[in-house]
């Protein structure tokens, strides 16, 4: 019998938010819950500089520990797909040539914020992170503050500890990718509004809107997050949304002006709205920028549309299209993804997470999973429910930040780096339930350990076993770096290691022939140039020119005389 386990899953969630309908006067008893948000709390309420000095010291230690163990690795020195990316845009601002792109195919920030890093001290890839982990901790520290000045001092510094020792974010402190810069953005333009909360002062609401633009610099879709913060600031809003445009404005520009087109952001959008909503969701996300994600973003050019505006609107009406001609799958996928987003799992996007634990005894001790255990967002997602249910009256903003950023990644699609930014929120949350529990008679804590039960299992099982290898995506992107700098025998080990977990990967049959070649084994060269050839014929002929294009002659003219060998036995 088939079970729809999506729709299991769902019953779970509605079963444990009825039980906490039942919790028998657990909101009334619980003196944090007023109709809106606080006035200004007077100093006394919140955490000392000293506290807020140790959480940041004890978040910066756990991050300098990670950084420096993970140095150890060799992706530490090789950037890989989305991260090499970052580095290679980075590395044209910071040589003073600009941003190669003539309208951003990603959001600039992250490319620009490591570019002005290697401008000031040189390329290092020691220094980013550092300056990451201290951005890391400084998270930390606006988690704190904001958890006690929207609840108590003590919900702060459970907040802030938790945030110190979150796994992924310290995973991401240590990874050239844009988490961390624009986690520290969104956290500060909440903090900035949550003080100037029923203030008078316009500077302040232009400042949060503006960081909130900065933010969706980073990341896109976090754009959500300003207009959610001119929402609350009612009579101020048009100061927040001042901010946030004149923080937009010119990345706007630059694109239309450079590139000829409207393009807000990014142009990178509607590509991502179609991965995360087709009728083959999972394939479309396993995409990598190899040949596959090649034939993917030049397939509006063959379909006559032309323009990187054009074509983002172009994926974008093709997912509609699907949507409204396929409801019913169109909804089953939505649920999909929304399971996604509650799993423990850390779905990875540029490279396998939890194969990291391996150089860094940081993670091994704060990210793990275990069946029926997948730490530390399974254990998260539970509290945090609870929390939301008695603490969102209390701090109706955060509760609106995080609904509304939660439905930006679902509306794209799940991977680990994209949700992290709500985590900060949920963490707060998620101690503000423990204090409520703390206060509780043995009735409402039993009540309240029934509803979290439920989404504890929900977020914990079949969450799938703990990789302890990296990705071949990742691998054979290691192997050509490896390979470009003269190190053979370290890159054809990549590109066999990556064929054993992924034996149709016709980019690495492709180098591993390359590699045979160069070690003498021209006839194992040949069956690894043929094995491509059967793959792929289209895209290994393609590759055979870029390695002519590229000025590698070498290893072109070998894999022109592999070419030429296979025809002739297929002519045979």
């Amino acid at each position: 019998m088939h079970v729809d386990h999506d729709a299991v899953d769902l019953g779970i969630v509605w079963w444990s938010l009825w039980v906490a309908q039942l919790r028998m006067g657990f909101l009334g008893s619980v003196p944090d819950t007023e109709p809106s948000l606080p006035k200004p709390l007077p100093a006394v309420t919140g955490l000392s500089r000293r506290t807020l000095g140790l959480l940041f010291g004890l978040a910066l230690v756990l991050r300098l520990a990670h950084v420096l163990a993970m140095g150890a690795s060799p992706y530490f020195d090789n950037p890989v797909i989305d991260a090499g990316t970052y580095e290679e845009l980075a590395t044209s601002i910071a040589a003073g040539r600009g941003h190669p792109e003539a309208a951003f195919w990603h959001p600039p920030g992250y490319p620009y914020f490591l570019g002005v890093i290697w401008w000031l001290v040189g390329k290092s890839f020691l220094w980013p992170r550092l300056v990451q982990a201290l951005l890391g901790a400084l998270t930390v520290v606006l988690t704190a503050w904001i958890g006690a000045r929207l609840f108590k001092p003590r919900v702060g510094l459970g907040s802030g500890l938790a945030a110190a020792g979150y796994g992924m974010l310290i995973y991401f402190d240590g990874e050239l990718l844009p988490p961390t810069l624009a986690i520290f953005l969104l956290l500060l333009a909440s903090a900035i509004a949550i003080a100037r909360w029923n203030r008078p002062g316009r500077w302040h609401w232009l400042a949060a809107g503006a960081l909130g633009g900065l933010a969706a610099t980073v990341v896109a879709t976090l754009l959500v997050a300003p207009l959610v913060i001119a929402g609350f600031a009612r009579r101020q809003a048009g100061w927040v949304l001042l901010g946030t445009a004149l923080a937009i404005a010119p990345v706007t520009l630059r694109n239309a002006v450079r590139g000829h087109e409207f393009v807000l952001i990014s142009a990178n959008g509607g590509v991502n709205f179609w991965i995360g909503n087709n009728p083959q969701y999972q394939k479309m996300v396993d995409l990598r920028p190899d040949l596959g994600w090649k034939r993917l973003v030049e397939e509006p050019g063959r379909a006559g549309v032309h323009g990187l505006a054009n074509s983002s609107r172009y994926f974008v009406a093709k997912a509609w299209n699907w949507a409204a001609h396929n409801p019913l799958a169109f909804a089953r996928l939505q649920l999909r993804k929304l399971r996604l987003f509650v799993g423990g799992n850390e779905i990875y996007r540029n490279q396998a997470i939890y194969p990291a634990r391996m150089d860094s005894p940081v993670l091994r001790a704060l990210l793990w999973k275990i069946p029926g255990l997948a730490f530390p967002f399974g254990p998260l997602l539970p509290l945090s429910a609870l929390g939301l249910w008695v603490g969102a009256r209390r701090a109706p903003l955060l509760a609106a930040l995080i609904a509304a950023l939660s439905l930006s990644v679902v509306a794209f699609f799940i991977t680990a780096r994209y949700r992290m930014v709500v985590v900060p929120f949920l963490l707060i949350f998620a101690v503000q339930a423990v204090a409520c529990l703390a206060r509780q008679s043995w009735r409402p804590r039993l009540i309240a350990a029934a509803a979290v039960a439920g989404l504890f299992l929900v977020a914990n099982l079949g969450q799938g076993r703990m990789e302890n290898r990296m990705n071949a995506d990742a691998e054979y992107s290691l192997g050509v770096r490896l390979g470009e700098k003269g190190q053979i025998k370290r890159a054809a080990a990549l590109f066999e290691s990556a064929l054993a977990s992924k034996p149709d990967y016709t980019e690495a049959w492709l180098n591993l022939s390359v590699c045979y070649d160069v070690f003498g084994r021209h006839e194992d060269a040949r069956r690894a140039f043929a094995r491509a050839f059967a793959l792929d014929r289209e895209a290994t002929i393609g590759m055979v020119r870029n390695f002519l294009s590229v000025g590698k002659r070498d290893a072109a003219q070998a894999l022109l005389g592999h070419l030429a060998a296979v025809r002739a036995t297929r002519a045979e």
